[in-house]
C-alpha cells in the first residue's frame, strides 16, 4: 500500500514539473513576438461601390394559401438579376438561375394536401432572400 502511494505522488510530481515547464516556455515564447506600433494597425476604408448589393425576391404567381387542382404550378417572380435560385418543396429541390432582368419562371410538382413552397435566392454579392408559400392541391370537387 505505500508503495502505490509513493508511486502516484512520484508520477503526479512529474507531470505537474512538466506541465509547468510547457506553460513556462510557451510565456517565454509569447514574450519574444515582436509588438505591433499603433500605426500599423490602421485598416483602409472601404470603398463605395456602385453594384447592387442588396437581394430582392418577389414571388408574383402562385398566391400564398391558393388552392389548385392540378398537380403542377409554375412558380414565377423577380430576384436580382443572375441570382441563383433554390426551390424547396415537398416533392425534392430544384435550382434556377434568374435572367439579366431577374425573372424567373419554373414549375413545381405537387402533392396531395397542403404543400410549402420555399424559394431561397443567392445574389452574386452573397446576399440570401427567402420566401415561403403555402399552396393547396386537391382533385376534391367543391
Amino acid at each position: 500500500m505505500k508503495k502505490e502511494v509513493i508511486l502516484a505522488i512520484s508520477i503526479g510530481f512529474a507531470l505537474g514539473l512538466i506541465i509547468t515547464f510547457g506553460i513556462w516556455t510557451a510565456n517565454q515564447s509569447l514574450k519574444n513576438l515582436p509588438q505591433p506600433s499603433p500605426k500599423a494597425s490602421v485598416s483602409p476604408s472601404p470603398t463605395p461601390s456602385n453594384e447592387v448589393t442588396n437581394n430582392q425576391l418577389t414571388i408574383s404567381t402562385p398566391d400564398d394559401e391558393a388552392l389548385v387542382s392540378t398537380d403542377t404550378i409554375t412558380l414565377s417572380g423577380t430576384a436580382t438579376p443572375k441570382a441563383t435560385l433554390l426551390i424547396i418543396s415537398e416533392n425534392g429541390e430544384q435550382t434556377a438561375t434568374a435572367d439579366t432582368t431577374g425573372n424567373f419562371s419554373l414549375d413545381v410538382d405537387l402533392i396531395t394536401g397542403f404543400n410549402t413552397i420555399t424559394v431561397y435566392s443567392y445574389s452574386a454579392y452573397g446576399q440570401e432572400a427567402s420566401k415561403s408559400l403555402t399552396i393547396t392541391y386537391s382533385t376534391a370537387k367543391i
